[in-house]
């Protein structure tokens, strides 16, 4: 998305030399030095890069999980603490982390019924029309599938229309096939909602495939060492895993995390 030199972008998370250290003395951690990052509306940014970079560390400093130790943090020109209270993204981890004692409908109003929303019925029938689990809404979590547990978690954390939705290794423990179908589900998502992701992964495909930029970071501590667009066309599906286009920028993020590992050895 571009903007006129008289109106610039509304950036949804802007960071700028943003550090974070756990522990002190001897026991010191530096998670991440020097981040600068914008992210416009309605991109899809996948974090990747070798265990402990500091990749899910940066996720819950935007998500306001944690507080930078220095440099400064904006989602949607706000503190990351301003902007939780005002709602303004939701979180998807690696577990869905349903309740087990309420139904598929009740697990996502439950975001709903603590902001006091009269209409949550209403809206979480919607939600779950937009994962295609309207008719699973009497359901108990342990009566669904992994992937369909994590589309529940997606529809709980889009029931409030946050502008921002970050995504922890949300697919990480579901098998390839699932994964696969998952990754083409939440594109559709997300161009039906129109929101900004921030995608934290491991598996370079799986970035490649699902964003417009890949942010690839070095081990620790963490820097964003590249930033790479996709460029791939919409909408992305099992020709799209079959393109030249697609493995050659599979190769070139490849290249980019290896070169950084280079250059930490």
């Amino acid at each position: 998305m571009s903007a006129s030199p008289t109106q610039p972008a509304h950036l949804v998370v802007e960071a700028t030399g943003v550090g974070k250290v756990f522990g002190g003395g001897d026991g010191k951690v530096e998670a991440l030095r020097s981040i600068d990052l914008a992210i416009e509306p309605r991109e899809f940014i996948s974090l990747i890069g070798p265990s402990g970079c500091g990749k899910s560390t940066l996720l819950r400093l935007v998500g306001d999980l944690t507080n930078p130790t220095s440099g400064t943090l904006r989602v949607n020109g706000k503190d990351p603490h301003q902007a939780r209270l005002d709602r303004d993204y939701g979180m998807v981890f690696q577990k869905a982390t349903l309740l087990d004692w309420r139904t598929v409908a009740k697990n996502v109003e439950l975001p709903l019924e603590i902001m006091d929303v009269a209409a949550r019925q209403e809206r979480a029938r919607e939600m779950l029309q937009l994962v295609q689990l309207g008719e699973f809404a009497g359901h108990y979590p342990w009566q669904l599938s992994g992937g369909m547990q994590q589309r529940v978690a997606i529809a709980r954390a889009l029931a409030f229309r946050p502008s921002l939705l970050l995504m922890d290794e949300p697919f990480g423990a579901l098998d390839e096939m699932t994964r696969e179908l998952m990754q083409q589900e939440v594109l559709r998502i997300w161009r039906e909602t129109h929101t900004t992701v921030i995608f934290v992964t491991h598996s370079i495909p799986e970035a490649v495939f699902l964003s417009t930029r890949v942010v690839v970071m070095s081990p620790r501590p963490g820097r964003i060492s590249d930033v790479i667009t996709t460029g791939l066309a919409h909408p992305r599906n099992e020709d799209t895993r079959e393109s030249r286009d697609y493995y050659d920028k599979i190769t070139e993020v490849r290249e980019a995390l290896r070169r950084q590992e280079r250059g930490a050895g």
